[in-house]
């Protein structure tokens, strides 16, 4: 072939469509390393137990103490969220309506009444709970992805997984009220969770 062969629109074209494909490819597999890089991240190993977390082989929750991934403690208001979901994480293990009260959102604490709290939080234990990262929405609503493990009486499980152990990964919404953070009980679809073994 002549170079002026070369040059002709015939062979030109189909050789540029080839070099720009293989050139998206390039870039579209590196992009889809980086964004799975990025949720690895944000959501660290969830694995088979979903918590993201090392279960504890007695069978139990874990420590009831909240930990934050580093993703999480570098958000400016960390430990202020931290210790938000520390109190209301320490009411529902002491089984304490009204200071679960005072760490939910007004909706919330409408919506659940005291008799709902104790029957809903009898023989539930919440552990190993790990705060992934703090995205804020705007308006002083954050989108917090955490993880958890809880025990209860198979009996009192949710109706598709009557498990004496469950890990949790949850999507927890914080608002802002009055100046002050509260937490929105987890809406329908906002929670995956599976037994642990």
């Amino acid at each position: 072939m002549t170079r002026h062969a070369l040059l002709r629109p015939a062979v030109l074209v189909p050789l540029a469509l080839v070099l720009l494909l293989v050139g998206l490819g390039v870039v579209g597999a590196l992009l889809a390393d980086r964004a799975a890089a990025t949720a690895r991240g944000a959501l660290g190993d969830t694995g088979p137990a979903l918590a993201g977390v090392t279960l504890p082989e007695d069978g139990s929750a874990g420590s009831p103490t909240v930990a934050l991934s580093p993703t999480a403690a570098e958000f400016p208001r960390a430990a202020e969220i931290r210790d938000l979901v520390q109190r209301q994480v320490d009411a529902r293990n002491t089984g304490d309506y009204a200071a679960w009260v005072a760490t939910s959102s007004a909706s919330s604490a409408a919506t659940v009444s005291s008799a709902q709290f104790a029957e809903r939080n009898r023989s539930v234990r919440v552990g190993s709970v790990i705060l992934r990262r703090i995205d804020p929405v705007g308006g002083g609503e954050y989108v917090v992805p955490t993880g958890w493990v809880t025990t209860q009486d198979p009996a009192t499980a949710p109706p598709d997984v009557p498990a004496a152990r469950l890990c949790w990964q949850v999507s927890t919404t914080v608002v802002t009220e009055r100046g002050e953070l509260r937490v929105v009980d987890p809406m329908a679809g906002s929670s995956l969770r599976t037994p642990c073994a």
